[in-house]
């Protein structure tokens, strides 16, 4: 190859070398925020979350409904982490397959900066009652705003026809 082709190429090259470095620092940089993020939501998942879910999840079922609190999440790739709140009204006929008397509330990390939270409430107000509950930054999330997203739920379970001014 010809020198002044040569050195065009070479200059192609490693404009090429400094742009792909780029990107994976970039990329890398994103990573490490994503793990970060990750990290913290389970320690606010087990250091907040958990225990205000367990405070509700005793209180009805020493009234007799059927309580879980679940977690779900993969580890591997550091997404879709979950956990939630499932509860079986007591005194209503059940089926392992029709939620009719189930009511949900999940906090999620799905791979973004925030946490959402959605919930879902028994089939006959379901179109009333069922999805997004808001994303907070993991600093908003407090014991606080767990118990009151869990009351507003269970407030819609146990009393539909009441509407909150």
């Amino acid at each position: 190859m010809k020198e002044e082709n040569d050195s065009q190429l070479q200059s192609i090259l490693q404009k090429f070398e400094q742009k792909l470095a780029k990107s994976r620092d970039a990329k890398d940089r994103q990573q490490s925020a994503d793990d970060a993020f990750y990290l913290e939501f389970k320690r606010v998942r087990t250091a907040v979350i958990r225990p205000a879910m367990e405070d509700s999840a005793n209180q009805l079922k020493a009234k007799g409904h059927s309580v879980e609190v679940a977690e779900v999440g993969d580890e591997r790739s550091k997404r879709d982490a979950k956990i939630t709140l499932r509860v079986a009204i007591g005194g209503v006929p059940s089926s392992a397959y029709i939620p009719e008397n189930t009511a949900l509330v999940s906090f999620c990390h799905t791979g973004h900066a925030t946490v959402s939270i959605q919930a879902s409430t028994p089939s006959q107000h379901k179109s009333e009652f069922a999805g997004s509950r808001g994303n907070y930054a993991l600093a908003e999330i407090t014991t606080d705003l767990v118990e009151k997203k869990i009351l507003e739920v269970l407030e819609e379970v146990f009393s539909p026809g009441l509407k909150r001014g």
